[in-house]
Formats: C-alpha cells, structure tokens, sequence
C-alpha cells in the first residue's frame, strides 16, 4: 500500500513538471548582477531548483560533518568513562574497616544545670 502511494505522488509529480515544460517553454528574460539572460522559463525554473537544491545539500553536509565530529568526541569521552569505572570495579576492597565493629556513639553531654 505503501508503495503504491509512492509511486502515484511520483506519477503526479512528474506529470506536474511535464505540464509546466509544456506551457512554460516560452522565452523569459533574466536579469541578474553581470547582465542579463533570455531562455525558456522551464530552464530557469529548474536552473533555481537545482541551486536551491545543491544549497540545502551543502548545509546539510556541513550540518553531518559537525554532527560526526560531535560524535567522535563523544564516543571517546565514553570509552575514557568505560575504562575508568572498570578500573575503579577491579580495585580492592579495604579489609580492615569492614572487620572492626563500630565505634558506640558518643552519650550526649549534661545540660548545663548553672
């Protein structure tokens, strides 16, 4: 089911971008810094979702490579947590004060009768 919805969005999509090529294939002109350019209006609709779309990959892989530093530091910062609690678990117990029985608590003092 899934699947099939799916591929009715990607068949509606593409027809979508058939219709558009089809009635925006007349001439446009395009202003930009350095000068100007005439072309069909598909080949700037798509030139501008193809930069928008290069855009977003690059923040986004800039975005992953933040991420995966992160990442990397984090695991170290485990495996040096990991290793310390191992070596605190593999210390020895003291046996001395675990043998001698404790110490009776102190009486409290006389109130003062002056």
């Amino acid at each position: 089911m899934r699947r099939l919805l799916i591929a009715a969005l990607l068949l509606a999509a593409f027809c979508l971008g058939a219709a558009l090529s089809y009635f925006n294939w007349t001439d446009a002109r395009f202003h930009y810094l350095a000068g100007e350019l005439e072309a069909p209006q598909i080949l700037l609709l798509l030139a501008a979702f193809v930069l928008g779309a290069v855009t977003l990959a690059l923040v986004n892989a800039l975005r992953f490579w933040g991420l995966s530093i992160e990442n990397r530091r984090l695991n170290r910062r485990l495996r040096d947590a990991e290793g310390e609690l191992r070596n605190l678990r593999n210390l020895p117990l003291p046996t001395e004060t675990a043998a001698a029985p404790a110490a009776p608590a102190a009486p409290p003092p006389p109130p003062n009768a002056g």
